[in-house]
């Protein structure tokens, strides 16, 4: 904004400061004019006021009295246009404003007041227009920082810098995690208070205030019911306008980013006890369940198996009948027997089962899918493969010697993320035929020879065997 001093560097206007210098610096908002002897039921502070002084009271009280009234109203200066009602500035009217540091700028004859009212005019464009650029710079920077930082320690030390201030990023529990410069960390414990105001408020919220003969501004980060963490700013001088605007800028940055974070955490959470659910491991599965809020749907239960773009299953944590995620590739629900099956391009389900026979059917479930991709249709039920007679007349003893001749390949696909069971089936379903399984399993032929080959020397057989690959193919049939 313009200021009295900037006015008299403008020789157009030929304005000579006559009194208030020690306020010739305030920001001036706008221009009026006015012959009344109180004027400041028409202002809102902070103007520069332009006056011949016509209605000017011609005592030195009275003059000290007017002044008072201008200055107690926050005027930023006083403009006393000469060679009209008055030859020159009555002195005591220069001496009350000297002594209350009111800006009074003698204003010649030759210069109109409209004049005034222009050069102001454009100041202000001129500076909304800078700070406009400036918040458009700040905010580029700032989400480029956002963007290709490692952490989020570059944005706030972006802010720092764009706003000359210090700058703490904080946890939802009030640990400092980033602050710039590190010194900074030692302003928190006296913002507890404050922070406990911005926890009880509704996201986001902002507050300012006064701490340590600075001023501070704190934001609470993050969305909907979720806190995710603080913003505080602080340095000896207030923050404007713009600063204001840069600094909210940063807040949804933070918040956009603290959100994103904490999601995939919690999907990468949920994924890994879903994981632990299906093979087995129901205790340490119950562990992580809990604070994730996940909830095991009733029994019996079905196991599904998806592929494609499901809503259904990709969001389907938030079911009480339904317990959802993404394992190795594919859409997996642990969900009531009794549920609707969901959409999906294709989908595997399980019998029912009860929660302790979960493993098995999700080898079951992605059996079933598998044969599902393979025949271009939209469900099919592990039931409904023919698997069900082979079970029947198997003893466990049977089942388990088919278990142990598997094992090393789902040992090896456990740990290296290996795909060489399904190999081994597809192929196997394909008759060993190469083309059609490698375009199944949408690899290239020789990758496909390279994993069968892989097969044989995990299992020290013969593939290429017919009595061998009737044996594994009973046994993919029977672990199933």
């Amino acid at each position: 904004m313009p200021t009295a001093s900037d006015l008299t560097g403008n020789p157009q206007l030929g304005l000579t400061l006559r009194a208030g210098s020690a306020g010739a610096d305030r920001p001036i908002s706008w221009v009026h004019a006015s012959e009344l002897t109180d004027p400041t039921q028409f202002l809102s502070g902070s103007e520069l006021l332009l006056t011949t002084g016509i209605a000017l009271p011609e005592t030195e009280d009275g003059q000290a009295a007017y002044v008072g009234r201008l200055a107690a109203a926050g005027l930023s200066g006083l403009g006393f246009g000469i060679q009209l009602g008055h030859d020159e500035i009555p002195k005591p009217l220069l001496a009350a404003a000297e002594a209350a540091h009111l800006p009074v700028l003698e204003v010649p004859h030759r210069t109109p007041f409209i004049e005034i009212s222009k050069a102001v005019s454009q100041a202000l464009a001129d500076t909304r227009s800078a700070e406009a650029r400036r918040f458009e710079t700040a905010r580029n920077a700032l989400t480029t920082a956002a963007v290709h930082g490692e952490d989020l320690g570059g944005l706030i030390g972006r802010l720092a810098t764009e706003l000359a201030c210090w700058a703490v990023l904080l946890s939802p529990d009030g640990t400092v995690t980033q602050a710039e410069p590190a010194a900074a960390a030692e302003h928190v414990p006296a913002l507890a208070p404050d922070l406990d105001r911005l926890r009880a408020a509704r996201l986001p919220s902002s507050i300012g205030l006064s701490a340590d003969g600075g001023h501070v501004a704190a934001h609470s980060l993050g969305g909907g019911h979720k806190l995710a963490g603080f913003l505080v700013v602080g340095r000896e001088h207030a923050f404007g306008s713009t600063d204001h605007h840069i600094t909210h800028a940063a807040a949804s940055l933070l918040s956009i980013a603290l959100i994103r974070t904490r999601t995939t955490a919690d999907t990468r959470l949920r994924t890994t006890a879903l994981k632990l659910l299906l093979t087995g491991h129901r205790t340490a599965f119950d562990e992580l369940a809990d604070p994730l809020g996940m909830r095991l749907p009733d029994e019996p239960v079905v196991v599904l198996a998806g592929s494609g773009h499901s809503p259904t299953l990709v969001d389907g944590g938030a079911s009480s009948d339904l317990l959802a995620g993404e394992l190795d590739g594919e859409l997996i629900a642990v969900a009531s027997a009794s549920q609707q099956l969901p959409s999906a391009r294709h989908l595997g389900v399980s019998p029912p089962t009860g929660l302790d026979g979960l493993p098995a059917a999700y080898r079951q479930a992605r059996q079933a899918l598998s044969e599902a991709t393979r025949r271009g249709t939209a469900v099919v039920r592990f039931d409904d493969l023919g698997v069900g007679l082979l079970r029947d007349v198997a003893d466990q003893g049977v089942v388990t010697r088919a278990e142990a001749m598997l094992r090393p390949l789902y040992d090896h696909d456990a740990g290296q993320r290996g795909e060489l069971v399904r190999s081994l089936r597809s192929w196997l379903a394909h008759h060993g035929h190469w083309d059609p399984a490698a375009a199944e399993l949408g690899v290239h032929r020789h990758t496909l020879r390279h994993r069968m080959s892989k097969v044989a020397a995990l299992l020290d057989c013969n593939v290429d065997s017919p009595d061998v690959r009737a044996q594994l193919w009973l046994a993919i049939r029977l672990v199933a």
